[in-house]
Formats: C-alpha cells, sequence, structure tokens
C-alpha cells in the first residue's frame, strides 16, 4: 500500500487486489478530506477497467517501477517510448514534462554519484561532441531519446530548442564536477589529455 504522499499526477500503478485491471495512468491528485481528516483523492485510468477513484489516507494501489530508461540508464526500453503510453491515457500535461525530462536529461554516468569525479568528468566532456550541426544534432537527439530517426516526432526547430536548453545544463554540469574535482585538489590536466574547444569556453564561464 502506498501513502498519500507516493502517489503523483502521471505515475503508472497497479491494484494488488484487481491485477486483471492491468496497469493505471494517475490522471488527477487532490487534497480532500474524509471524516473531518485530510486525505488524497485520486484518479486512475486502467488499461482494462477504465477510470477509476480512489480516496482516503492509505490507497489501495502501488506505483509500478518505470520499465523506461532515460539516456545512459541502461538497457531498458527508451523512455521516449513511455511518452507513448502517457498519450494514449490522454495525460496531455504529463506528456509534456516527460518530453523535457528526456531532452534535457544528463546521462546517467556523467552523474552518478557512484562513478568517481574523474569518470563523471570525462563522460561529461564526451557529451561536447555534440553540437547544432545537422549530424552533431542528429547523433544528440538519437542518444537522447533512443530512437532511430527523432525528426519522426520532431522537427529540426523543436530539437535545436532542445539541444540549446541541454547545452546549458551541460555546461553547468561540468562546472560543478570540475569545481568537485578542485575539492580534491586535483587538476583537470590529470583527468583529461585535452578539453574541446567548446568545452573550453565553458570552463572559461566557471571561473568568471
Amino acid at each position: 500500500m502506498n501513502n498519500q504522499c507516493a502517489i503523483s499526477f502521471g505515475d503508472t500503478v497497479r491494484h494488488p487486489k484487481h491485477p486483471e485491471w492491468g496497469s493505471g495512468a494517475v490522471t488527477k491528485v487532490e487534497q480532500t478530506a474524509i471524516n473531518g481528516r485530510p486525505a488524497v483523492r485520486v484518479a486512475v485510468r486502467f488499461k482494462s477497467a477504465g477510470l477509476k477513484t480512489f480516496a482516503g489516507a492509505i490507497l489501495p494501489l502501488e506505483v509500478m517501477q518505470s520499465e523506461f530508461s532515460m539516456p545512459g540508464d541502461g538497457h531498458a526500453k527508451p523512455a521516449i517510448a513511455e511518452v507513448e503510453s502517457l498519450e494514449q491515457s490522454g495525460l496531455t500535461e504529463a506528456v509534456e514534462q516527460k518530453i523535457m525530462d528526456i531532452m534535457l536529461a544528463i546521462p546517467l554516468p556523467c552523474r552518478d554519484p557512484f562513478n568517481t569525479i574523474e569518470h563523471r568528468i570525462k563522460r561529461t566532456i564526451d557529451l561536447y561532441k555534440f553540437d547544432l550541426s545537422g549530424r552533431g544534432l542528429m547523433e544528440w537527439a538519437m542518444a537522447q531519446t533512443g530512437m532511430d530517426d527523432p525528426l519522426t516526432r520532431f522537427n529540426r526547430t523543436e530539437l535545436e530548442v532542445f539541444f540549446k536548453q541541454f547545452a546549458n545544463d551541460r555546461d553547468m554540469h561540468l562546472c560543478k564536477l570540475v569545481k568537485e574535482l578542485s575539492d580534491e585538489r586535483k587538476s583537470l590536466k590529470d583527468v583529461v589529455d585535452s578539453v574541446p574547444q567548446n568545452a573550453q569556453k565553458a570552463l572559461s564561464k566557471c571561473r568568471a
């Protein structure tokens, strides 16, 4: 069972006592009161049972772990496939947020605290091979979405807008890692032999 704070809009859930309902998409979460006590009311659209509403301090639902991966997370289905599932459920707001999450995600190897700082920096610098050139943009979009042809879903202008936001987040992430490296009294030269020119520009901003 889950408490009222564990379920959010857009989550995929199941009802343990009704497995025949299949998975359900949370379409609404709102605060309410039952017998004068705070509670939560959620609406869920199940694949095989339609729309169901639940209310209480404790809900008879389990949030399902995602079977989808973000960039660099491994070999699960690419997260863009989850967008299609949300679209089928009519969750427009959740679709837009999920697309943003996918396109702006810094790959896991760059941010996993279980990786050494040296490894995270090297993997982050690898991201600077992507740029706004036709090839660079497409390779980046393929890496982010797991799609063979991102242009079947996005147009060039949309990809450019996403990439510019991603590139800004990438620069900020690199600055954060370099600061962490300096806190350990190590130098960037000890980690990488050479830094791409566009990464050097990002590093110069860190020092500014």
